[in-house]
């Protein structure tokens, strides 16, 4: 394939991206979907600009790679620390319950284990990238809801390297694969303990970063360093670039890196968003559009219920446990590199790739109905209506919606005047 072929695609591509996003931002919908549906539009099952399953296989790996990089840099430590009870304990049961079902079917239905952990997994997964920007949306991620969130989803994002090492061995679970899981979960933890400390980590930007212009390069240059090193000992280069954004977003120069890194920072959010639609299959959800449909209703109103329920088990009202149910109800990035690991150990075939990528891809794409209901919910709070069947009928009734958000602003606006 010759350069300008190359350039000439890309050229298109991006350009269709910042059209597609623009379009959804004047929607007031995030503009990840914009970049979704470009993917789909120029992947192999679109208009095929990008055919070549080495070229689709790279970009999603680039593009989680740099997500996770960046999400790490966003990620505060200390705030995890002083709030890490119920962000934890909730990750746990989320875990445990869905595996031990896992564990149940499989042994019920004859079903191999390790699939049934693989979708176990998946499912106790929820989108960083994707929560976040719906948080800063709805305006809770500086709420006592946004930070029980960010924290859950920190304790998620921790998660992710047993479960990677458990799907990879592949069955093979002897005393070398504890010795692994024992040292990957000891690395996060002391990392955690480490950044955690009272004062930040100060970089000797003097000589490091000594031109604000070589900040982002050297940046990057770190990151997939790391990523590369993490790589030697067994584990997802993905997970690399995430440990590398967790300790520069932990350090005294974290605001600086973060502001000259900013401009790049949504083309790397483009990057991962557009390789979920490159991956996207359109001929495969036509022909299994009902099992991919269940699967996703299924798994949403599955985690719904089961994080408003658990929620609840810590003292939160229920409007608000409603609330951030709904928005951790969204599946996660994580999933893709979990059915990548699953198709590198021959756990699941391309079949199985493709109905986790089609899932995942509409889950993500779904964030305006979590917004719209997540807000219902919220609102729910402000008058002071925490009724289960108050919450059934803000999300069915937008009529009901509607009187609430009244109520609410009112609200709102007699606590601000007093």
């Amino acid at each position: 394939m010759n350069n300008e072929y190359v350039f000439a695609h890309l050229t298109v591509i991006i350009l269709v991206s910042a059209v597609s996003g623009l379009l959804l931002a004047k929607l007031n919908q995030p503009v990840m979907i914009g970049y979704i549906i470009a993917g789909i539009t120029f992947g192999p099952s679109g208009l095929g600009f990008i055919s070549s399953q080495d070229q689709v296989q790279f970009y999603s790996e680039l593009g989680i790679l740099l997500l996770l990089f960046v999400i790490g840099m966003e990620l505060n430590i200390r705030s995890f620390i002083r709030m890490w009870k119920i962000p934890t304990l909730f990750t746990v049961i989320q875990v445990l319950t869905n595996a031990a079902i896992a564990v149940f079917i499989s042994m019920f239905f004859d079903f191999p284990i390790y699939i049934s952990l693989l979708v176990a997994f998946i499912i106790s997964l929820s989108s960083t990238a994707a929560i976040v920007k719906v948080l800063e949306y709805i305006g809770e991620f500086r709420t006592d809801v946004g930070h029980i969130t960010i924290g859950i989803l920190v304790a998620q994002d921790i998660a992710i390297v047993p479960m990677m090492l458990v799907i990879k061995e592949c069955g093979s679970f002897n005393s070398s694969v504890i010795v692994d899981l024992l040292v990957a979960i000891g690395l996060v933890v002391l990392l955690i303990r480490y950044l955690g400390k009272k004062d930040k980590i100060t970089l000797p930007t003097k000589y490091f970063l000594p031109n604000p212009e070589l900040t982002p390069v050297l940046t990057l240059a770190f990151c997939f360093t790391i990523a590369a090193i993490v790589v030697l000992f067994g584990l997802s280069e993905a997970y690399g670039a995430f440990l590398a954004g967790l300790f520069i977003g932990n350090t005294q120069e974290r605001q600086n890196i973060l502001n000259s890194i900013k401009p790049i920072q949504n083309v790397l959010l483009m990057a991962f968003f557009l390789s979920v639609g490159l991956m996207f299959d359109i001929s495969f959800l036509i022909q299994n559009w009902l099992s991919v449909l269940l699967t996703l209703v299924g798994i949403t109103v599955w985690k719904i219920v089961f994080n408003t329920i658990t929620l609840r088990m810590f003292s939160i009202e229920l409007a608000k446990a409603a609330s951030i149910g709904i928005v951790l109800a969204q599946l996660g990035e994580f999933s893709l590199v979990l059915a990548n690991v699953a198709i590198q150990a021959q756990i699941i075939d391309t079949f199985g790739q493709k109905f986790v990528i089609c899932i995942t891809a509409l889950s993500l794409s779904m964030s305006p109905i979590f917004i719209a209901f997540s807000t219902r919910t919220k609102n729910l709070s402000f008058v002071g209506d925490n009724s289960g069947k108050s919450i059934i009928k803000v999300l069915l009734s937008s009529r009901f919606a509607k009187e609430v958000m009244t109520l609410t602003a009112e609200y709102k606006q007699t606590k601000s005047d007093s």
